[in-house]
């Protein structure tokens, strides 16, 4: 168990620290550039491990974690944290059974099961979906996975005081508007520290 407990209270917010996680999911099949092969995941839940454990021993306090729930880094992230004893919230751009089939079965049966384990470790009130006006900033586009990384900012800012973001990022651009790329960039522009990047490259050379 990492975390401590300290000065949450004084901030009116349960928590000491945010952290807030992006990163890859597991390639689809046939992808023609890998990213995130499968042959990688134990060498990338390492890493997560690693740099969970690092963040949370040099914050003193206590932390939570937030990320949504897609095969690969998503899920390995909720399931590390739970091993160290550290709480999560799972925040989902779709309704359940809409988030599984666009961003868990495509990695197979095995990940489609994980996600439905995490749901059933966590109280509901830590599960939550993107709701119809959530993450709508006036002359913002109106895209569904921006709008999911704004909510998700706007979620960890409403739960602790000091707020860092993990990402497991190939340090390219995006395939589409709202991945990993574009959440680092923008949870900067709201003032989350970045922790130091796990290079999905490296994991997948190694």
């Amino acid at each position: 168990m990492i975390e401590t407990g300290s000065g949450a209270a004084v901030t009116g917010l349960p928590f000491d620290l945010a952290l807030l996680f992006t990163g890859h999911m597991i390639d689809r099949p046939g992808r023609a550039q890998p990213r995130f092969p499968a042959q990688a995941e134990a060498r990338a839940r390492a890493a997560i491990d690693d740099a969970v454990a690092t963040i949370c021993h040099a914050q003193i306090g206590s932390t939570v974690g937030l990320a949504g729930a897609a095969s690969g880094g998503d899920l390995l992230f909720h399931e590390v944290c739970g091993e160290l004893g550290i709480p999560t919230q799972v925040l989902l751009a779709k309704p359940v059974a809409e988030f599984v089939i666009e961003s868990v079965a495509p990695a197979g049966p095995a990940w489609e099961r994980r996600f439905y384990a995490l749901l059933a470790r966590l109280d509901h009130k830590n599960v939550k979906c993107l709701g119809a006006t959530d993450g709508l900033i006036q002359g913002e586009k109106d895209n569904l996975w921006e709008r999911s990384n704004l909510w998700m900012i706007q979620e960890t800012a409403a739960l602790a005081p000091e707020r860092t973001l993990l990402a497991l990022w190939d340090g390219k651009a995006s395939d589409a508007p709202g991945g990993t790329n574009d959440f680092v960039q923008l949870a900067q522009r709201f003032g989350i520290k970045l922790a130091p990047v796990i290079d999905m490259q490296k994991l997948v050379r190694s």
